[in-house]
């Protein structure tokens, strides 16, 4: 049984939860065994604390609490672990407009990053940064194109991720079970 969900400082970087876990051990009584939390963000764990897990361990000795193998998760963690594989027939159009929305965030992190290294290049230093590059080189061209990318990006990744969305919504309204067809225009007889 998950027992506690400790969540890092507020001074220290955010990581996932440590989980505290408490295993009843037949003639030893209970011991409680450590163990990071799968889920990454901060604060995850606490909606996991009174889930039973199913764990291995090799010793009951209850000062080794990093001792501990946990073989079943809660439902809520199996589902958020597993890989996205949409099924029916918007899911070919889904992964199509996930992979999009994966390069949109790239576009977007790269606008940002290489629109600061220009904006130190082409302002702080006047230029003389690229002074040894090629004279096709345009940094103001260069700068326009990142920045660019670093205000459409955005704009990308939500239009990509809300045809996903839409793509998922068709595949989820298939009805899996075929109506029975009746037959008109014929008579007995």
């Amino acid at each position: 049984m998950i027992e506690q969900a400790i969540e890092e400082g507020p001074s220290e970087v955010q990581g996932p939860d440590t989980l505290v876990i408490s295993v009843d051990v037949p003639g030893h009584g209970s011991i409680r065994r450590k163990v990071i939390c799968p889920l990454s963000m901060p604060g995850s764990g606490r909606g996991l604390v009174g889930q039973p897990v199913g764990v291995r361990h090799v010793t009951d000795d209850p000062d080794h609490v990093d001792d501990v193998l946990v073989v079943r998760w809660p439902s809520e963690v199996t589902r958020a672990l597993q890989p996205f594989r949409p099924e029916g027939p918007g899911a070919g159009h889904a992964r199509a407009w996930r992979f999009l929305t994966q390069c949109a965030a790239v576009v977007t992190v790269g606008g940002i990053l290489l629109t600061v290294a220009m904006l130190i290049g082409v302002v702080f230093t006047a230029g003389e940064l690229f002074a040894d590059l090629p004279a096709w080189f345009r940094p103001w061209e260069v700068l326009a194109a990142s920045a660019g990318a670093a205000v459409l990006g955005p704009l990308a990744f939500a239009f990509c991720g809300a045809r996903v969305t839409t793509a998922l919504s068709r595949s989820r309204r298939m009805n899996p079970t075929p109506t029975p067809t009746t037959r008109t225009g014929q008579s007995s007889g």
